[in-house]
């Protein structure tokens, strides 16, 4: 299974890197904040019909993300010390 571009969610305040259907299934097991809202459990039929090959891997991906999103396990990292610099740089050239 090809993997995504990493992802940290965050459950019980410990970071889970997911980077492939296999890893989202996993993270979908441990316990949710919320375990019976829509988005995840839409989530896990979208990765059950992603490893039946029913669906593409990419929408099983984007369904884990937005439940993530939804209950506030989804969060991003602050820029890098470079990529600040670099957005600097491009502010002035503008």
């Amino acid at each position: 299974m090809p993997t995504f571009i990493p992802i940290t969610i965050y459950l019980n305040h410990k970071p889970i890197v997911v980077a492939s259907i296999p890893e989202a299934a996993k993270a979908l097991q441990q316990p949710w904040p919320f375990m019976d809202k829509p988005s995840r459990l839409e989530a896990i039929r979208m990765i059950e019909e992603c490893l039946a090959g029913h669906c593409t891997q990419q929408a099983a991906f984007d369904a884990f993300k937005a439940a993530a999103s939804e209950q506030g396990l989804l969060k991003r990292k602050p820029p890098s010390v470079g990529l600040r610099k670099f957005d600097g740089v491009a502010e002035d050239l503008l």
